[in-house]
């Protein structure tokens, strides 16, 4: 096995590091300066849940519409035509904001003064950039490719043909066609020669099976442990004691949105078992048809 050069993920440390991927995916990294959060405002309106994304377009639409409703306020209510008597001037003036701001324009309410006719001219051109900013951002969420990749919770290492092997499991949890899918995994494991700090070394450990053309079912990614591997000779204790890491990463064509969707994987520490192997969890039904059960991915069974 010949070893690789650092991927980029640094190979000399002062203090031991956990991981260098966590297990949902995300980077053991904490970013001190550069552009995070709201400095970089697309990818954090982008990278917002759909809950979050729609409670903050609600409340900035509430908030704006708040703000010129006091500007008209300040501007005199007299200044639009169509108040009703019966509403305190606030209400009045937060409606005729909401049309004039959507250009919904209903034609009850409308600015009869200079200043009222100024302000609604100026709130109309708010309202055309934040219809189109919204507009910008939903499209940049619904075509953002991603993938629901499904992978075990833990990477086991057990008895496989006359030796020893490393597996772990994957499936496609969306009802879509996966093409052409392959996956590359990478062992990261600190040296034993190191005397002060941490040093880590990396391998890319070859696959029984690296590329599949189709992906309907489950896939077993396995790594047979023989004498030209770098897990070689080392049990789980010895992985968790040299903080070994297996990162996977897996890509593939998605047919629906014409693209190729990646996703990446870690494993690490307590999630090494041995003495069990994976259970099958697809099987062909008395109708010739294959089930396939995938909230079985995870079941393991002792050796």
């Amino acid at each position: 096995m010949t070893k690789t050069n650092d991927p980029g993920l640094g190979s000399s440390y002062k203090h031991r590091v956990r991981r260098i991927i966590n297990q949902d995916g995300s980077y053991n990294i904490k970013r001190h300066g550069g552009l995070r959060g709201i400095k970089d405002i697309y990818k954090f309106l982008i990278d917002l849940s759909w809950l979050q994304f729609i409670g903050l377009a609600l409340v900035s639409y509430l908030v704006v519409n708040v703000l010129f409703a006091c500007i008209y306020m300040l501007v005199g209510v007299d200044q639009i035509s169509g108040i009703d008597d019966m509403r305190s001037p606030f209400f009045n003036a937060f409606f005729f904001s909401i049309q004039t701001i959507t250009t919904v324009g209903y034609g009850h309410l409308s600015p009869i003064g200079l200043s009222a006719n100024i302000v609604a001219a100026f709130e109309s051109f708010i309202g055309l950039l934040g219809i189109a900013l919204i507009t910008g951002l939903l499209y940049g969420r619904f075509s953002k490719p991603s993938s629901k990749i499904l992978f075990t919770e833990n990477i086991i290492l057990t008895p496989y043909q006359d030796d020893m092997a490393i597996m772990l499991k994957m499936v496609n949890q969306r009802n879509s066609t996966l093409l052409n899918a392959s996956v590359r995994v990478m062992l990261s494991i600190d040296r034993e020669e190191a005397k002060e700090g941490f040093l880590k070394e990396y391998h890319r450990l070859p696959l029984q099976i690296d590329q599949i053309h189709f992906f309907p079912l489950t896939w077993t990614i396995v790594h047979i442990v023989n004498e030209e591997s770098p897990l070689h000779g080392l049990d789980v204790q010895k992985l968790k004691d040299r903080n070994a890491e297996i990162i996977v990463l897996a890509d593939a064509f998605d047919e629906t949105h014409s693209q190729n969707v990646f996703e990446r994987q870690s494993y690490a520490g307590d999630q090494w078992l041995e003495g069990v192997r994976f259970t099958r969890n697809f099987q062909a039904g008395e109708d010739g048809e294959i089930d396939l059960f995938i909230d079985e991915l995870n079941n393991t069974e002792s050796i």
